[in-house]
C-alpha cells in the first residue's frame, strides 16, 4: 500500500464509515425494488397477454396461492422471463466493455469518480421507473430503466473492491470485504422486507419514489464524506478513460509472467468468482418465479423468506470469516470449500422442493455460502502487486458483468422449458456448479498452499 493511501486506513469505528453507509443505502433501495419490479413485470405481462380480460390478472395480487393464479402464472411466466432475461443482457454488454477502461483509469486518476457513478446509476433507474409505473404500459418499456446502466456502466463492485484494497492491510482485507458484503446483504434484507409492505400500502410508483430519495442520500454521502484513496500524480485532473492502451496494459498485467504476479492463483480465483456469479445471477432471475409457480407464494411471502435468508447469510458470512479464519485458523481456500459444500447442499435441497418448509431448510443448509465471495476476492488481491489492483479487479468486474449474458438466458430458458419437471433441472445444474468450485479450490490448495508460496503484497 502506497504511503499516500496508508493514511486512509482508519482505526476503530471510523474504518466502517467510508464505504459501508453508501453501500448500505444503495442496496437498501435496490432491495426494496428488485422483487417488486419483477412482480410488476409479471403483472403487466399478464395484462398484455390477457388484453380482452385484464381484470383476471388481479388474482395474482388478491389470491396468488389459488389454483387459478398458479395456472395463470404458468401461462404468463415464460413471456415475463424473456423480459427479465433482456434486462440482464442490457446490464451486461456495454457495461462490461466500460469496466475494462474504468479500472486501469482509476489506478491513475482515482476511485471516487467511479464510486459516484456506481451510486448515480441506480438513482437514474428509479426515476425512470417512477415515471413508467404511473401508467398502464407495455412491460417491455421497463427496459428503458436500464439505459443508464448501459451508458454509464455497472462499476459499484469495481469501485468498492478497489477502494477497500487501497485502504486496508492484506491480513485484514477478507474481514473488511466481509463487512462490505454484510452491508450489501443488510441493505437487501431491510429493503426486501419493507419493500413488499410499502408496495402493498402505497403501490409501485411511490415505492420507486422512496427508492430514488434513498439513492440521492447515498450520492450526497459519497460527495461530502468519502475521501479519495489514490493520489493523482499526473498533470491531468481526469484524463481520457477510453484509452485502448489501458486495456492492453490490463491484459498484459494479468497474463505476463513477472515478479509479484501469481498467474495460476489469479485465474483460479477468477474461475471461482465466475462460476459463483453464474449461479448467483441465474438463481436471482428464477427464484421468485420458482416459488410463485411451484408453491403459490405472493410477493409478501417471498419477501419474508428472502429477508430470513439474508439474515442467515449475514450471520454465516460473519461467523465464517471471524470464527473459522481468525479463531479456528482455516485458510481462505478451506473456507471457499466450506462455503461451496454449503451451497451444494442448498441447491440439492431446492431442486427437490415440494413444500414451503423445504425452502427454509434450503436456507439453513446454505448457511456458509456467503463466505465464498469475500475470501475469494481477498485471495485474488494477494495474487498481484498492489499498484495493479485496479486492473485485476477490472478483469474481475468485467467477468462479473459479462457473465449474465450467458447465465441469465441459460437459467431462464432451462427454467421455463422444464417448469413442470421434478426434480428441478435448473437447481441440479446449480449443484454441479458448486462441485466445479470445490474442484478448482482443491487444485489451488494442492498447487499453491502446500508449496507455501508467498505473495509479494503480504
Amino acid at each position: 500500500m502506497d504511503d499516500e493511501n496508508t493514511n486512509l486506513e482508519k482505526t476503530g469505528w471510523r474504518r466502517y464509515v467510508l464505504m459501508e453507509p453508501p453501500i448500505f443505502l444503495s442496496l437498501l433501495a435496490m432491495g426494496m425494488t428488485n422483487n417488486v419490479l419483477t412482480d410488476l413485470i409479471i403483472f403487466q405481462t399478464c395484462r398484455l397477454e390477457m388484453a380482452t380480460n385484464k381484470t383476471s390478472c388481479d388474482i395474482l395480487h388478491t389470491n396468488s396461492s389459488s389454483q387459478e393464479a398458479r395456472d395463470l402464472n404458468k401461462i404468463i411466466q415464460p413471456h415475463a422471463s424473456y423480459i427479465i432475461m433482456s434486462t440482464s443482457l442490457i446490464k451486461s454488454i456495454l457495461p462490461a466493455l466500460l469496466i475494462l477502461f474504468f479500472g486501469p483509469w482509476s489506478d491513475k486518476y482515482g476511485r471516487k469518480p467511479l464510486i459516484l457513478i456506481g451510486h448515480f446509476v441506480p438513482l437514474c433507474k428509479f426515476i425512470i421507473l417512477c415515471i413508467l409505473s404511473s401508467f398502464d404500459t407495455n412491460p417491455w418499456l421497463y427496459l428503458l430503466a436500464y439505459v443508464p446502466t448501459a451508458l454509464l456502466g455497472s462499476v459499484l463492485l469495481l469501485a468498492t473492491t478497489c477502494y477497500v484494497s487501497d485502504t486496508t492491510h492484506p491480513e485484514k482485507r477478507a474481514w473488511h470485504l466481509a463487512c462490505i458484503q454484510a452491508c450489501v446483504q443488510g441493505g437487501q434484507l431491510i429493503g426486501t422486507f419493507t419493500g413488499a409492505f410499502i408496495f402493498k400500502q402505497i403501490g409501485y410508483t411511490y415505492l420507486f419514489t422512496i427508492a430514488a430519495l434513498i439513492s440521492i442520500s447515498s450520492v450526497v454521502y459519497v460527495v461530502f464524506v468519502v475521501p479519495e484513496s489514490i493520489k493523482n500524480n499526473s498533470n491531468e485532473k481526469w484524463g481520457n478513460p477510453f484509452n485502448l492502451s489501458s486495456v492492453k496494459q490490463l491484459v498484459l498485467t494479468c497474463t505476463t509472467k513477472r515478479d509479484g504476479l501469481n498467474r495460476g492463483l489469479l485465474w483460479s480465483c477468477l474461475i471461482i468468482l465466475s462460476l459463483f456469479r453464474i449461479f448467483n445471477n441465474g438463481n436471482t432471475n428464477v427464484i421468485y418465479l420458482f416459488v410463485k409457480a411451484h408453491l403459490g407464494w405472493d410477493i409478501v411471502q417471498y419477501s419474508m423468506f428472502n429477508s430470513l435468508s439474508i439474515v442467515i447469510a449475514i450471520i454465516g458470512t460473519f461467523g465464517g470469516v471471524k470464527v473459522m479464519k481468525h479463531y479456528i485458523g482455516l485458510t481462505d481456500v478451506n473456507m471457499i470449500i466450506l462455503g461451496s459444500l454449503s451451497g451444494f447442499s442448498a441447491a440439492m435441497c431446492i431442486s427437490f422442493t415440494t413444500k414451503s418448509w423445504h425452502m427454509y431448510l434450503e436456507v439453513c443448509l446454505g448457511f456458509f455460502i456467503g463466505i465464498i465471495l469475500p475470501t475469494t476476492r481477498s485471495l485474488l488481491s494477494k495474487s498481484a502487486p498492489k499498484d495493479d489492483s485496479g486492473k485485476v479487479f477490472s478483469l474481475m468486474s468485467f467477468l462479473d458483468v459479462v457473465l449474465p449474458l450467458g447465465s441469465a438466458p441459460l437459467y431462464s430458458l432451462l427454467y421455463s422449458s422444464y417448469l413442470s419437471v421434478y426434480p428441478s433441472p435448473v437447481y441440479l445444474m446449480s449443484s454441479g456448479i458448486f462441485i466445479l468450485i470445490i474442484s478448482v479450490s482443491i487444485l489451488i490448495h494442492l498447487k499453491y498452499i502446500k508449496e507455501n508460496l508467498r505473495f509479494s503484497n503480504l
